[in-house]
């Protein structure tokens, strides 16, 4: 079969020859079925007509012209029939796409624009002492915040102005908070930008919201210690972590970027059952981005309430004596613990702050006061001050003799008020070590009861001359396994943040550290907590508890329980014995009968209670940083607990430069009072009359 050549070029061919009639040698499209029947039906119809070789064709329309005129219309007509059937079905496709296809685009992108998930920030958990009284709470809070994805690109300059005349700000300080608060990943959540807004404020922009598209006005809750500075140093405080912070650990754990989280004290140490967590609001929004209505809301979960052994009252009245007592320039810690199972009732350490200026905006005054200030106010020195003990440390060395039966309790020294140490290289220049006072020969308890350092260089060190018998001493290696037994040289593992461990330096220590060899002085001095040792005040009263226990040691602590909002408790907290003193039973007699004797002495029994036996242990301790007038400062301490015969308290009191016993003592005896009184108090409440107009 021949190449049929198009309709157009029929067309073209025909007005080429101008002529109306048909061309010959062209083709048409067979009309014939597949045998050459005629398809347009039987009889009467088009002749029948059958395609062949260009004489046939030529005969065919020689014979009858009408006959291929016809042929030639009905091509015509079935193209362009073709054509409009092909139009309308292109045109239905895309009606279809446009309709169907695009229109559920259309429709998931209209919803996409008009519902947006909101953060619900979850309520921070409570914070009770051990009476139920609040110590930390949250209270509501104006915060202006805007969502950028609403703020129209060209009027941003405009808006951004109208709200920092508002806010009393600048435009280049908004758009700091915006920086420090975005969250990329969620560009419709509201980025605050000034938090604890003033009512006016905050109503004055919400009535002009038409005026300043994209901001809102956001009602959040701010963390309050209702004792301000009182407790500053046992709840801690509140803050953002940084951007490297969040993505190395927060983000993980759920947070957002602008959520809050404990940084210091039990702020920090309960941070996971504190924090809630975050729900989340689906909110319909118009074109502007103002709230429509809310779609579905996801609450979240309050943070747990957390109970604190704290006594709230006693704090008061600790912090009251110590604060009375500490100058203005110097600083002091006051412990008050049960001894039974490591309970703290008051942790005191001044210098302190205020938290709530963490909770504030643009403070910033406060802020660097407090950051510039010399005396370290933020500093918790109760944990993290690491201070030489001075002769509360003789516990450990009396210990230690009594334990090792190098001492008992008819070991006597002469208390001369100086030891003579030989010097083995210049036999001729011996050291001698200074005692504050000439005591005379003394027995276990009394050389105890009088702190006489000649005593305890003697039971550390071992006899020069002057003991009945001679002592050989303890030695360096054993003292420290006396004082790590006793809880010195490592964290007492109190659940706060910061820690320090002390130092309980040995020959190797020395050697490792210093480069250089252990001598028989670094012994003597470290017999009576000088030289090299350090403890922060909480080991010194870790050590207290553990004497007056005798058995397991107890943990120190601040938390007690966690609790539901109705007050019920959810679980306790509990803090098992780390470890076990392990005294035999007449040493730990011989220790409590000579720290009873203390406060028999004729320099401290002014300070003793009428009806209440303390057993304590004074303590003077050496600075190495000497003053202007180039005498060395003392630190003072005293340790103690009571009743003597049955201890249910303990405390432990350090005044940093603060003199000697005579400073540390009253203070410690104060507290002493102030605890008796509340419990005897407690115990013996005074019967209350009836007012006379009521019936019983």
């Amino acid at each position: 079969m021949g190449r049929c050549v198009g309709e157009r070029a029929l067309g073209l061919r025909r007005a080429e020859r101008g002529s109306d009639g048909p061309v010959h040698g062209g083709c048409v499209p067979s009309l014939a079925g597949p045998h050459g029947r005629a398809r347009g039906g039987r009889g009467g119809g088009h002749p029948v007509m059958t395609l062949g070789g260009p004489g046939r064709d030529e005969q065919m329309s020689r014979a009858d012209p009408r006959a291929a005129e016809f042929t030639t219309r009905r091509f015509r007509s079935m193209i362009v029939r073709l054509g409009i059937l092909l139009a309308f079905g292109l045109l239905t496709v895309q009606l279809w796409r446009l309709q169907i296809v695009e229109g559920l685009r259309a429709g998931e992108a209209a919803s996409e624009n008009s519902q947006r998930q909101v953060s619900i920030p979850a309520p921070r958990g409570v914070i009770y002492d051990r009476k139920g009284e609040i110590l930390a709470r949250n209270t509501g809070s104006f915060v202006v915040a805007i969502v950028e994805k609403d703020l129209p690109t060209e009027r941003r300059a405009e808006v951004l102005g109208r709200l920092a005349g508002l806010l009393g700000t600048g435009v280049t300080e908004i758009e700091a908070s915006l920086d420090r608060n975005r969250d990329p990943d969620d560009i419709f959540n509201p980025v605050p930008v000034r938090t604890q807004a003033p009512r006016e404020v905050a109503f004055t922009i919400a009535e002009h919201g038409w005026e300043l598209p994209g901001v809102q006005i956001v009602v959040d809750s701010v963390r309050e210690y209702a004792e301000g500075p009182l407790l500053a140093h046992v709840l801690g405080y509140l803050g953002s972590p940084s951007r490297e912070e969040y993505e190395q650990r927060y983000r993980a754990e759920g947070y957002g970027i602008r959520d809050k989280v404990g940084i210091s004290g039990v702020e920090a140490s309960y941070e996971a059952e504190l924090r809630g967590r975050a729900g989340q609001l689906t909110v319909e929004v118009d074109a502007a981005g103002q709230l429509l209505r809310d779609v579905q809301e996801q609450p979240p979960t309050p943070g747990e309430n957390l109970q604190l052994t704290i006594d709230l009252g006693l704090q008061r009245a600790v912090s009251e004596i110590l604060d009375a007592k500490v100058p203005d320039d110097s600083s002091g810690v006051a412990i008050v613990a049960d001894p039974r199972n490591g309970e703290l009732l008051a942790l005191v350490s001044i210098p302190t702050f205020d938290p709530d200026v963490f909770s504030r905006p643009g403070d910033g005054a406060s802020m660097a006061a407090l950051l510039s200030d010399a005396n370290l106010p933020l500093f918790n020195r109760a944990i993290s001050g690491q201070y030489p003990p001075g002769s509360v440390f003789k516990l450990v060395t009396g210990i230690g003799a009594l334990e090792e039966r190098t001492a008992n309790r008819n070991t006597t020294v002469n208390c001369n008020g100086q030891f003579v140490v030989p010097n083995e290289y210049f036999p001729m220049q011996p050291t001698i070590l200074r005692d504050w006072g000439v005591l005379g020969r003394l027995n276990f308890v009394q050389g105890l009861a009088q702190s006489c350092n000649v005593y305890f260089y003697t039971l550390g060190g071992g006899s020069v001359t002057g003991s009945v018998p001679m002592v050989a001493g303890l030695g360096a290696e054993r003292l420290a396994t006396y004082a790590e037994r006793l809880g010195y040289g490592e964290p007492t593992g109190i659940d706060l943040p910061g820690e320090e461990a002390g130092r309980i330096p040995t020959p190797a220590w020395k050697i490792a550290n210093m480069g250089e060899e252990w001598l028989k002085g670094d012994t003597y001095h470290m017999a009576i907590g000088q030289g090299d040792v350090l403890a922060t005040p909480l080991q010194v009263a870790d050590a207290t508890n553990a004497i007056a226990n005798g058995g397991p040691v107890a943990t120190p602590h601040l938390g007690m329980a966690v609790k539901d909002d109705e007050g019920q408790t959810i679980r306790t907290l509990d803090f098992p014995a780390t470890r076990t003193l392990g005294l035999r039973p007449d040493v730990l007699s011989l220790m409590w009968e000579g720290m009873r004797a203390v406060l028999e002495t004729d320099q401290l029994k002014a300070y003793r209670l009428p009806n209440v036996v303390v057993a304590g242990k004074t303590g003077t301790a050496e600075h190495p940083g000497a003053e202007v007038n180039g005498n060395l400062p003392t630190h003072g301490w005293f340790t103690s607990f009571a009743p003597a015969e049955n201890p249910e308290v303990a405390v432990t009191v350090f005044l940093e430069k603060g003199g000697g016993p005579s400073d540390a003592t009253p203070v410690a005896m104060d507290i002493m009072k102030a605890y008796f009184d509340r419990r005897n108090a407690v115990r013996n409440p005074a019967v209350s009359q009836p007012p006379a107009d009521v019936r019983p």
